[in-house]
């Protein structure tokens, strides 16, 4: 049965409400190389579709990697490093070879060495028992270092020991991860830099889970690579909200961080989504690294209950709707020290928030299934 070429859905043409639909005298027209009706409505007419959250329907379908001889890229938003990672890839994925590759770095602005992020990367993988062969900055959109990508998956295929070539080291290459991390935007690259072929794209958008099932482009004349679906990583924001509201917290631009000096008794509220209240310390400065969209308002914490209820769903935005602030209730309060270190705050979804001073004890509230990590610094 054919599939979709943009999602990887199989096509059926019995049931408009299930997914892969398009008309039969479609299909009939247009063979093969075909969207399905969702991808087409995604693409041209930028619909809206509800995302789908079952990790064991996801869990189920990649791990029939582990009985293949493959080589696995894992793919993480620089902005959600603790994020990005799967629960139980390690038995999903088997004795195969993991690359990381840490997308949208392009973000990043000078201030922060990647190096920096690499080292922290690649401790997060051994925390999960990840045997990592190597990690790769890129961006997709941009089109940058994905010739570093290719290079590096054609090297470890086939690797050379003196003037010997061994035989193929594994046949397919998976690229995984969480749901908008950009996996589709990278495989189109590679695509288009690699195989010449403009025409027939993976379905992209800002929405989640634009793939729904595997999707093969070859790699060489008999192996390929292929887009899985992504996860939505349910510790993260935009599991939760809308698209106009993950829209603000997606970095579109070079990011300008936003820093604070601080006294003690001072609140920051990140839009209406985090609330930071710092309670103790000196010589506070605050460094965020948040989309240049996202709203940041500086109050004295005595005020700062009285500021949200004012300004809800109006100057602390996200949430932009009823429905979404319902959503991310109840709160949970977490309570941080740094004793003098310099410290990173990561909030899954958001970014992160640099923090440095004197005995700092900071307190944050966010929606209870928010991932939240307290860590040394990566700048």
């Amino acid at each position: 049965m054919s599939k979709c070429i943009g999602c990887g859905v199989k096509l059926q043409s019995t049931d408009p409400l299930k997914k892969g639909y398009l008309p039969e005298i479609v299909m009939l027209e247009k063979g093969e190389n075909v969207y399905c009706k969702r991808c087409h409505d995604i693409r041209a007419h930028n619909t809206r579709y509800e995302r789908e959250n079952n990790f064991n329907d996801y869990f189920n379908k990649i791990k029939i990697i582990k009985t293949k001889k493959a080589l696995v890229l894992l793919m993480i938003d620089v902005m959600d490093i603790y994020g990005g990672f799967i629960p139980k890839l390690r038995e999903a994925i088997g004795d195969n070879k993991l690359v990381i590759l840490i997308n949208k770095v392009d973000v990043m602005p000078k201030s922060i060495k990647l190096q920096h992020i690499e080292t922290r990367v690649r401790e997060i993988a051994r925390t999960h028992q990840l045997d990592v062969e190597a990690v790769l900055m890129i961006s997709s959109k941009n089109k940058n270092n994905i010739n570093k990508v290719v290079e590096k998956i054609a090297k470890l295929k086939r690797p050379f020991k003196g003037k010997k070539k061994y035989v193929n080291a594994f046949d397919d290459c998976y690229v995984v991860g969480c749901a908008s991390v950009g996996k589709s935007t990278f495989l189109n690259a590679v695509s288009e830099l690699y195989l010449n072929d403009n025409k027939n794209r993976l379905t992209t958008s800002d929405q989640f889970q634009t793939t729904m099932d595997f999707i093969k482009i070859p790699l060489d004349q008999n192996d390929y690579i292929i887009d899985t679906p992504g996860i939505v990583n349910t510790g993260s924001f935009g599991a939760y909200l809308d698209y106009e509201s993950v829209r603000v917290l997606t970095p579109h631009s070079y990011l300008k961080p936003r820093t604070y000096q601080l006294n003690n008794d001072q609140t920051i509220f990140l839009g209406g989504l985090v609330r930071i209240d710092f309670i103790e310390g000196e010589k506070i400065s605050s460094s965020f690294y948040v989309s240049n969209d996202l709203y940041l308002h500086r109050t004295k914490s005595v005020n700062a209950d009285n500021v949200y209820e004012k300004n809800k769903l109006s100057l602390l935005k996200p949430p932009l709707t009823e429905k979404e602030l319902n959503m991310l209730n109840p709160n949970k309060e977490l309570i941080f020290e740094n004793n003098s270190e310099v410290k990173d705050l990561f909030i899954s979804g958001v970014g992160f928030v640099h923090i440095s001073g004197e005995n700092v004890k900071i307190k944050v509230s966010v929606f209870e299934e928010i991932n939240v990590f307290w860590e040394d610094t990566i700048i």
